[in-house]
């Protein structure tokens, strides 16, 4: 094999800030997904927190803290199946513009910053691509027949 010393000296703009929005759209849509589960369950647990403080105290729910938000609160842990989604899609479309900004930013200033990175290249031999192209054969093994010590 014989090697090459290459020097990448630039990146291209478009694929740079493609890459970066998919590489932070993707966590960004776990965590919104985690934490619209977390505000769904906090909600519920703030209503049922508020409804024993009322009980015990005999203060009317208004009274008591986020008494103006019970609707609101009542509203997110309800609508579960709609919140987790939307704080997933929310927080991975800020995370994908933050990866998008991000990658413009590093292709931008790819070159200048860093004068390129060097890069070795191997080329393969002639024997190389024939071994590659072969067809893998699968060896399939039988299992073996269970014995029984039953009359039937």
């Amino acid at each position: 094999m014989t090697e090459h010393r290459l020097r990448i000296r630039s990146v291209p703009l478009r694929p740079a800030i493609v890459t970066g929005a998919w590489s932070g759209f993707v966590p960004g849509l776990f965590i919104g997904g985690a934490a619209g589960a977390i505000a769904s369950f906090a909600a519920g647990a703030a209503l049922e927190w508020m409804r024993e403080l009322s009980f015990t105290t005999g203060i009317q729910e208004q009274l008591l803290p986020f008494g103006d938000r019970i609707g609101d609160l009542q509203t997110v842990q309800d609508d579960w199946f709609i919140v987790i989604p939307l704080a997933g899609v929310a927080l991975g479309l800020v995370g994908a513009l933050i990866g998008a900004l991000t990658g413009a930013l590093v292709g931008a200033t790819y070159g200048s910053l860093l004068g390129g990175v060097e890069v070795v290249v191997e080329e393969a031999t002639a024997a190389e691509p024939a071994t590659l192209a072969e067809p893998v054969k699968r060896v399939r093994r039988r299992r073996a027949r269970r014995t029984t010590d039953s009359a039937a």
